[in-house]
């Protein structure tokens, strides 16, 4: 028998299947994002909020609430999506692949037909594999195992994503787009994965690897130069949530080498 205190919250309630999707086509719904106060999985989804000039929300769960049940979610993780109708009604998503996908199609951010739509899926996935392989050997791991996976990540896996992912940058013309010429969600995807790993105590060393990639950070750079994208990351509230993941990853992470002056 379980003992998790955990609260479940379900994906049914009493709104119709054929009503909450109604919610979810609506144009003049309202979001908020659940989510821990950091950046980590909720960069991608904020990002393309922001993008979409939609109305929406954090909801920042104190740790204490959601171990005690108080905060309730589908399966006893974060982040979830509630879409908010004008008259209260509310519909949600779970899973942050699940969100990220329902939000860019929402906003325009997946392609101008049904192949972009999938290649830029198949990009958008093959990054996020990226963060979520390297999550429990490299962020958040032993500490005695932390240094030998640094060095793996940084010899195996890391060069072999970037040459990847330039191979396929150049073939669409190394302009700063995964497909096309307009901006998609593998596009700030991984711009938001690559922020992801500058947020660890080996950041700099890792964001070193991606400055060498041309392809990789025009792309980057094209993400932040979005006026939408721009202004949400100018605010206070993103720079307390970049901050969080760097307080957080100081705790879990392997160290950065130190310089011999500092030694």
């Amino acid at each position: 028998m379980s003992t998790s205190t955990l609260g479940r919250r379900s994906l049914f309630n009493d709104t119709s299947s054929e009503e909450n999707s109604k919610i979810l086509s609506d144009a003049n719904v309202s979001y908020r994002l659940l989510y821990w106060d950091v950046a980590s999985v909720g960069s991608t989804p904020r990002d393309i909020l922001a993008y979409g000039k939609a109305k929406w929300s954090n909801q920042l769960p104190a740790d204490d609430d959601f171990q005690t049940g108080k905060i309730s979610t589908p399966f006893g993780v974060m982040p979830v999506l509630s879409i908010i109708a004008a008259n209260g009604k509310e519909a949600i998503i779970a899973e942050s692949i699940v969100i990220d996908h329902f939000l860019a199609k929402r906003f325009g951010l997946l392609g101008n037909n049904e192949w972009e739509e999938y290649t830029i899926k198949g990009f958008y996935n093959n990054i996020h594999y990226l963060r979520e392989r390297s999550f429990m050997n490299v962020t958040w791991t032993y500490k005695d195992k932390r240094k030998v996976a640094l060095e793996s990540f940084m010899t195996k896996t890391l060069p072999k994503f970037i040459a990847d992912h330039e191979f396929h940058l150049k073939a669409n013309g190394s302009n700063g787009h995964y497909v096309g010429n307009k901006l998609s969600l593998a596009d700030i995807h991984l711009a938001n994965v690559m922020d992801h790993f500058s947020h660890l105590p080996s950041g700099a060393e890792i964001t070193a690897e991606f400055m060498k990639s041309k392809e990789l950070w025009k792309v980057k750079e094209t993400v932040e130069q979005n006026a939408e994208i721009a202004a949400w990351r100018a605010t206070e509230e993103y720079k307390v949530l970049a901050y969080g993941s760097v307080a957080c990853y100081a705790q879990t992470a392997v160290e950065e080498k130190k310089s011999a002056e500092e030694q």
